[in-house]
């Protein structure tokens, strides 16, 4: 069987499609990426096959930018930012640019399905357009109704202009969905397409060759590690006042506190920390979270997965996107705090580590969604369902 994966250009959409691309192509399956240019070196450091087509995010704002000239995107509320940018950008912008290269790449491929992340919208069109079946994996929070109908409005010219009926869920729900939100963090929003819902286990990215920890870490005295992101995307990691309210904050705790800034830019000197702060570039998570004992993130599904894996408390500081929501989530399911841009000082950021790190009996929350995790089926026990899809519809 061979499968082709088609994925947004960032490190949230790509990596947690790569454990289940591993294990079907442990399955003895032939296994293909196609992803941006500035995601394609990594996609192909996985050992997996590896094209790139289609439009970085960055190119995607820009021409985003040109398509509504008064910038009606900067005026919107937190509630308001996915409803907004999941059809504009995603589905008028970049998914036209991905398919232009992915229906050609289809033919001389000749994949048996297409696996596509639920924010990428070209895949079931190709797939459909090929005849062949599609699924798509979920990065987190599924969209509630009324949102697929939007993003579905917005693909549907590009289903049309290859000869296509528009799917409903803009292919979302085409054949099989594999969501790796546990339950109990996944709003029952969606009540059209249960049918095609079947769990998958979130597990975070395995290292790439020669990624490994730095020596401190394992070699620190025994305290408290927190570990702070604010994810890869350069708009959202750069905020220096995010980072410097935690650093003053946390700085005469017993504890240490690695801040991760991902790519982003040097916003502060290695030099100018506390002792007890240290600052490094991307870390893969697989390797780092099982050191620490609470996270502090922007809300990035991949991050906030990762971390409700290992049972660990989260303070929230959303950014943008669907980050708002997971912040509330957290917050009803008793998996830790949020804190909104305008809430966020050292006084609040003190006071919520320590509630994290000391106040266990609070966050039951992240110990019931952890049990909850461990029981959802792992990536090698999933690939038989994508095995009958593509038997089923040969």
């Amino acid at each position: 069987m061979r499968v082709l994966i088609t994925s947004i250009s960032a490190y949230g959409h790509l990596q947690p499609l790569v454990p289940l691309a591993q294990a079907l192509a442990n399955a003895g399956h032939e296994v293909a990426f196609v992803t941006g240019p500035e995601l394609h070196p990594r996609a192909a450091a996985t050992g997996l096959t590896a094209f790139a087509a289609g439009i970085d995010p960055g190119t995607g704002f820009e021409r985003l930018a040109a398509m509504f000239p008064d910038r009606p995107y900067t005026r919107l509320a937190p509630a308001e930012i996915l409803d907004w940018y999941l059809p504009h950008l995603f589905g008028e912008t970049l998914a036209p640019a991905l398919l232009a290269d992915l229906r050609p790449l289809v033919q001389s491929w000749q994949p048996d399905v297409i696996l596509h992340d639920s924010w990428e919208f070209a895949g079931p069109i190709a797939a459909a357009s090929a005849g062949i079946p599609s699924v798509s994996q979920t990065l987190g929070i599924r969209f509630d109704d009324s949102m697929i109908e939007a993003i579905a409005a917005a693909a549907a010219p590009l289903w049309r202009q290859y000869g296509l009926e528009p799917d409903p869920t803009a292919g979302l729900y085409r054949h099989l969905c594999l969501d790796i939100t546990p339950h109990g963090l996944q709003p029952d929003t969606s009540t059209l397409y249960r049918h095609a819902i079947r769990s998958l286990r979130p597990v975070a990215m395995p290292p790439l060759p020669g990624e490994t920890l730095p020596q401190w870490i394992r070699q620190r005295r025994e305290r408290p590690l927190v570990y702070m992101t604010l994810g890869t995307n350069a708009g959202t990691n750069s905020d220096m006042a995010m980072f410097r309210n935690t650093i003053d904050g946390l700085d005469s705790l017993d504890i240490d506190v690695l801040i991760s800034k991902s790519g982003g830019k040097n916003l502060i000197s290695r030099a100018s920390l506390p002792d007890n702060m240290h600052m490094e570039d991307y870390l893969p998570q697989s390797l780092l979270l099982p050191y620490c004992s609470a996270v502090i993130c922007h809300g990035g599904a991949g991050t906030t997965l990762s971390s409700l894996a290992l049972g660990l408390p989260l303070l929230i500081l959303p950014q943008g996107a669907d980050q708002y929501l997971i912040g509330d989530l957290i917050l009803a399911a008793n998996a830790g705090l949020r804190l909104l841009p305008s809430e966020v000082t050292p006084s609040t950021m003190r006071t919520s580590v320590l509630a994290l790190l000391y106040e266990p009996e609070r966050w039951e929350g992240a110990r019931r969604l952890q049990r909850e995790i461990a029981a959802m089926p792992a990536p090698a026990e999933t690939v038989p369902l994508i095995e009958q899809l593509v038997a089923t519809h040969h």
